[in-house]
């Protein structure tokens, strides 16, 4: 397979499969992005490899599992890989650009906005009312005008895309559709710290649950209005069959399935974080509406389109550890899906600097999901395993791990296989923070390495 499209890939930063409408969500969110989705390929099983942006972000751009390529909540800083997809592609003579939020740095991290791209926009804001108001109805401006005047070569284009994000500030008019007409000071007092409650310091009650939920409604359907701006400029300028157009997700969010403790993303691996929309709109590849329910994962995608552009170089292979999803529809499944978190050392620094004495401890543990079949088995580190059956308990209310030990006995041993054919990267432990906080984690012996060694190793200041 040799063939050169245009790749648009759009990241709706936070979103959740769940609150689509054409994932079978009953209210309108996503009508523009219903239509891409008519036109092309659903994925409605589509898992992320990990549960927060930098880690999912690095396993997009490298085809790596966090297993592989060793970044996530113990060591925040991206280790260079050899290769990024962006850097591959202007290899083979593609123009490159990406855009996203100049707040958010997680998503540039993960990849290195220098790497490859020949322009990358941090878009500024004036004001959190212009962020709500506008949000990235101005990505989709930058990327129209850039698409104007770069259509004499193959092009890429990456947007990562906000709204989703908490805390969920919808603009007026779709606060108003999905909750109802508040202020945005009204709609900000509705969201404590997601640190306090995550310590147990606030509660959220159901009612507030359900007024978060409508009004993620409302940013998920911003963003959808905000991105037909772009759709509707690719179909008006007959670009739109000439692109591989890829909508996905980084992760999602919880939204009270699993709290206490849980809320927003991280610090787990139940479904509501790990469960992502993926829309793939290529004629030529992947047929009009047409869904697929097997397992696929998002990094998925370096394999995939390296295969569509007939890449052979070896070295470039080697580093891959996902699957073509072109190869998983020849043969009828993946097999498994793997999903990781970190120990989470990223999140006590944020954690003791909201209080220098808080017990951490509960939250110390790395995890790790394997996806095979109806079975979804959770590995922890602290010894407390689960096991759902996800046909069965798609909510996964119900931990069937200890009246089913022969299954979860069966799980642990593929785990370890898939990881056993694995390449695997242990960089040590590096976490930005506050400095007292890091000081106090490596007293306690949290963090193996003393930073001193990465500022040598890697020319950085701490």
């Amino acid at each position: 397979m040799s063939l050169r499209p245009n790749i648009i890939l759009i990241i709706m930063d936070v979103q959740r499969a769940s609150n689509m409408h054409c994932y079978g969500y009953l209210k309108n969110t996503t009508p523009n992005i219903d239509r891409i989705a008519r036109e092309g390929m659903v994925f409605t099983r589509c898992i992320s490899p990990g549960s927060w942006t930098l880690p999912s972000h690095a396993s997009i751009f490298t085809g790596r599992y966090i297993y592989g390529h060793g970044v996530g909540q113990s060591h925040t800083y991206f280790q260079r890989e050899k290769y990024t997809l962006t850097e591959i592609l202007k290899s083979l003579g593609y123009r490159t650009v990406g855009m996203c939020n100049s707040g958010h740095w997680w998503c540039m991290y993960g990849i290195g906005y220098h790497r490859g791209f020949d322009v990358y926009y941090r878009v500024p804001f004036t004001s959190l009312e212009d962020w709500v108001e506008t949000g990235s109805e101005k990505h989709m401006r930058i990327a129209v005008k850039w698409l104007k005047n770069n259509r004499d070569k193959p092009f890429f284009m990456f947007i990562n895309c906000l709204e989703p994000h908490r805390p969920y500030f919808p603009p007026r008019k779709f606060r108003a559709k999905f909750y109802k007409d508040i202020s945005l000071e009204e709609m900000e007092s509705l969201y404590p710290n997601v640190w306090d409650i995550r310590m147990g310091k606030v509660h959220v009650s159901r009612d507030m649950w359900d007024i978060h939920r409508k009004l993620y409604d409302g940013v998920t359907a911003a963003l959808d209005e905000r991105l037909g701006i772009l759709f509707n400029y690719l179909e008006e300028s007959n670009l739109i069959d000439d692109i591989m157009l890829i909508i996905t997700s980084d992760h999602g969010d919880e939204q009270g399935e699993h709290y206490p403790p849980y809320i927003a993303h991280s610090l787990n691996l139940y479904q509501p974080v790990l469960h992502v929309p993926l829309i793939i709109r290529y004629p030529k590849l992947f047929p009009a509406g047409r869904k697929y329910d097997g397992i696929v994962q998002t990094h998925d995608l370096f394999p995939t389109i390296l295969e569509i552009l007939g890449v052979k170089d070896t070295s470039i292979w080697i580093q891959n550890q996902a699957v073509s999803i072109s190869k998983i529809l020849e043969q009828g499944g993946r097999g498994f899906a793997l999903a990781e978190h970190q120990r989470p050392l990223h999140s006590f620094d944020r954690m003791l600097s909201r209080d220098r004495n808080f017990d951490f401890r509960r939250y110390d543990r790395s995890l790790k999901a394997l996806f095979i079949g109806d079975y979804k088995y959770i590995w922890a580190s602290n010894g407390e395993d689960e096991l759902y059956n996800l046909k069965k308990d798609p909510l996964e209310k119900n931990n069937i791990a200890e009246e089913n030990k022969d299954i979860v006995d069966d799980m642990r041993k593929k785990l370890m296989a898939v990881l056993h054919k694995l390449e695997h990267r242990n960089l040590g432990d590096y976490v930005t923070g506050d400095d007292e906080n890091i000081k106090l984690l490596e007293r306690l012996d949290y963090i193996r390495t003393p930073r001193e060694y990465y500022t040598g190793m890697l020319g950085m200041t701490v």
